[in-house]
């Protein structure tokens, strides 16, 4: 009968201890479950990036045209979580902000000539900079940058990255300057250390090519061979030039100015969009996100401080009912079996707490999908008068763009053949 008895009781013991087993288990993957943090802390350089300028005004011979077109947007993250608050509508808002940002750093540089920010690439550009979002969230902004000049010589294709916290932002208002700063004048650098390589006869080469190469774009038939294209290695080079007073190159060289007038509205259309997002609602939404994700973090530490509790009471409990099934007296058993069941049950608790605190990210993650939403690409319409033709662009700055590099090549082909094809008088 001993021995009955003593078989119920390790039996009862051990049903106690696959209880407790199952809590303890059930706190620790909760526990793990929650050590990650929704958004990372991200490490801050402090340290300002000064931008290269140029110490004396260059001659107009050795300045290059830059042409800045406006940022593919990129993807936004996959991760739920971390695409919490971003849109697309943004993005696209971003990729001409950016752009922007690239060219004022670019014009306060001293190294270039015209530095405009255009809807696409044409073949007239002298410098061309292209680039990617990667990534952009208020915290940290990552871009694709590539620069290219009118020969095909590709400079670099690059990331570059920075990282701001909320007092880099009250700093960037008090003293006017550019959040990312260090960015943007990061790329600008780059961009200036590889123009300083060149010679002044490459700089000329490179102007040439890219004027004939847009005169090739108007009027193949006229320029075609002064520049070779290789489209295997995606170069473009010069074999000869026309004379200086070539009537055909004089005319292309009036319509390319009048090009330059319509590229230098577009860009005053992009920094009217700029302006109005770096004033109000774009510095404000980058700055509440950024607030928001440090709230988060503070939320997810809270989350794992009460998990980590709840994990802790749970395998106390555990360690009690061990203590109380190893003991002879049966009262003080009995007690540590209850604080046992107690301190699990506690432990349990602040389990169910953290993943209430989790709920509550949630939703604070939730109201950043509320702010800022669309930022219109859309341009007032133009009219440009061209060889004594007035034509009207309508749409999108990129649409406007594209209506008129057709109707420079239209415009040539009657200038030059008649409305029917013959050669005009």
């Amino acid at each position: 009968m001993e021995r009955v008895l003593e078989v119920q009781e390790l039996e009862e013991v051990n049903g106690r201890w696959r209880a407790i087993g199952v809590l303890a288990l059930v706190g620790l993957v909760l526990g793990l479950g929650g050590c990650t943090s929704t958004y990372p802390t991200v490490e801050v350089e402090e340290e300002v990036v000064p931008l290269q300028a140029a110490q004396v005004d260059l001659p107009e011979q050795e300045l290059l045209d830059v042409r800045i077109a406006v940022l593919d947007p990129g993807e936004l993250p996959r991760s739920e979580d971390q695409a919490r608050g971003l849109s697309d509508d943004i993005r696209e808002a971003e990729s001409r902000y950016m752009a922007v940002e690239l060219r004022n750093a670019m014009e306060q540089s001293g190294y270039w000539g015209a530095v405009r920010v255009v809807p696409d690439a044409s073949p007239g550009d002298e410098v061309l900079i292209t680039g990617e979002i990667i990534e952009s969230n208020g915290e940290e902004l990552t871009l694709q940058i590539s620069a290219t000049d009118a020969t095909g010589e590709k400079w670099f294709t690059d990331e570059f990255d920075g990282a701001v916290d909320i007092d880099m932002y009250d700093e960037a208002r008090a003293e006017q300057r550019p959040v990312f700063g260090n960015v943007y004048n990061d790329i600008a650098n780059r961009i200036t250390q590889h123009r300083n390589k060149l010679t002044p006869a490459e700089i000329a080469r490179i102007r040439a090519t890219a004027e004939l190469r847009f005169a090739e774009d108007i009027a193949p038939d006229t320029f075609e061979g002064y520049v070779i294209n290789n489209p295997r290695k995606g170069t473009y080079q010069l074999d000869r030039l026309p004379a200086k007073d070539d009537e055909m190159l004089m005319r292309v060289q009036r319509i390319r100015g009048r090009d330059a007038m319509l590229v230098d509205r577009l860009d005053a259309h992009y920094t009217g969009l700029y302006r109005e997002m770096k004033d109000d609602e774009y510095f404000s939404w980058r700055k509440s996100r950024l607030q928001e994700m440090n709230m988060i973090r503070e939320v997810d530490k809270e989350k794992n401080q009460q998990m980590a509790q709840g994990v802790a009471l749970i395998l106390a409990g555990a360690a009690m009912a061990a203590a109380g099934a190893n003991t002879s007296d049966e009262s003080l058993s009995a007690a540590m079996d209850t604080m046992a069941v107690s301190t699990a049950a506690i432990g349990v608790v602040g389990v169910v707490n953290a993943q209430q605190i989790s709920q509550q990210a949630d939703i604070n993650k939730a109201a950043l999908e509320e702010l800022g939403e669309s930022f219109s690409g859309d341009a007032a319409a133009m009219v440009m008068e061209v060889e004594g033709e007035t034509v009207e662009l309508t749409g999108s700055a990129e649409e406007q763009y594209a209506q008129w590099r057709e109707v420079l090549k239209d415009l040539h082909r009657v200038k030059t053949t008649g409305e029917n094809g013959d050669p005009a008088p």
